[in-house]
């Protein structure tokens, strides 16, 4: 089980996370186990885990270090959305990077910076959670990705599991 989630998560959008050739590629993936959908964008969405509201030189701070690659002008995109992020209980390479980096930058507040992928689905109809949990499916790499389907699983990214007794396995595999 995962315990000490945070208080506070900021949400700041990023950039495209796709090209338009790759979206094309995923959009055709998707359209195999869920035909309604017939478009598909993809954003880059920070989470970040900070100990209290930031200020505003803070806040700025912060989101000029999370402005980089290609330019964008954010828009309201149609359709539903899902979250492809780092699995629950783990801490990404780029999180490790980016947190560092906020600390260099004398943001002590930032606990961790997590960073996933937002992708929007639009379909004539809105989709059932089983259809979004279908393209889900194969929009991330289960082994090392999550997918949330709303922002209320934000937090478990950032929990921390209790460590278990150890177990010794016998060779026969009985405990």
């Amino acid at each position: 089980t995962l315990a000490e989630k945070p208080d506070v998560i900021l949400q700041l959008p990023g950039g495209p996370a796709h090209s338009e050739f790759r979206l094309t590629k995923l959009l055709d993936a998707v359209r195999a186990v869920v035909p309604a959908v017939r478009g598909i964008a993809s954003s880059f969405l920070h989470l970040v885990d900070t100990g209290a509201a930031l200020g505003a030189a803070e806040r700025e701070r912060l989101e000029a270090l999370l402005t980089y690659g290609p330019r964008y002008s954010p828009v309201a995109l149609p359709g539903q959305w899902l979250l492809v992020a780092p699995r629950f209980g783990t801490t990404s390479p780029w999180s490790s990077k980016a947190t560092d980096i906020a600390r260099v930058c004398e943001l002590e507040q930032v606990h961790r910076i997590e960073r996933g992928v937002r992708f929007h689905l639009d379909a004539a109809a809105p989709l059932s959670e089983a259809q979004l949990r279908a393209a889900g499916a194969v929009l991330h790499d289960r082994m090392t990705e999550s997918v949330l389907l709303d922002d209320s699983g934000f937090a478990d990214l950032f929990g921390h599991g209790e460590p278990r007794p150890l177990r010794r396995i016998a060779r026969d595999g009985a405990s």
